[in-house]
């Protein structure tokens, strides 16, 4: 009689996938709440990186919030797994309306999105040098922020790219109503 050995353990990627899910419940969450997130990783080496630069323009820091994070994770997921790369969402959204949907209100707000820079230094310095991006960034009047990036391994390029972009950032900036 011979008895087989075998592996219950989940591959590589199915626990990258449960932990990423777990991370967006968990984001999620905060923002059904309505608390305040703490950002972590990439989002908290951009949101450091974008205060500096403010600070250097005279604004005061961003506050990070819950819903607006939901609203960037949720666009960031949507480019990454729907294989897109736009501010308009497949879906008709808009980033007006995707904040909406998390139950924010606003006087004004704006998005930066950016793919295939694989660190926050690489897209905030793009962003930085970038007149849309950089206004945004640099607007005085925003106060509140959500950050997110999502990197997606099976990533295929885009129509007209040689390469898929893998990492895709969304930073959202909004004046609380």
């Amino acid at each position: 009689m011979t008895t087989a050995i075998t592996s219950s353990r989940p591959s590589w990627r199915t626990m990258c996938r449960s932990m990423l899910r777990l991370c967006s419940a968990s984001v999620l969450a905060l923002a059904i709440a309505g608390g305040t997130a703490a950002p972590a990783g990439p989002a908290d080496s951009v949101l450091t990186a974008i205060n500096a630069a403010r600070a250097k323009a005279g604004c005061g820091p961003l506050r990070v919030n819950a819903k607006l994070v939901a609203a960037a994770q949720l666009h960031a997921r949507a480019m990454a797994e729907q294989n897109f790369f736009a501010h308009a969402g497949k879906d008709g959204s808009r980033f007006s309306s995707r904040i909406a949907r998390q139950g924010y209100s606003y006087r004004s707000a704006a998005e930066n999105i950016a793919a295939g820079q694989q660190t926050a230094r690489e897209v905030v310095t793009q962003w930085l040098q970038s007149a849309g991006h950089r206004r945004n960034i640099l607007n005085c009047g925003m106060s509140e922020t959500g950050i997110a990036m999502v990197y997606e391994a099976d990533d295929r390029p885009l129509k007209g790219n040689r390469s898929p972009l893998r990492y895709y950032w969304v930073q959202v900036f909004a004046d609380p109503a």
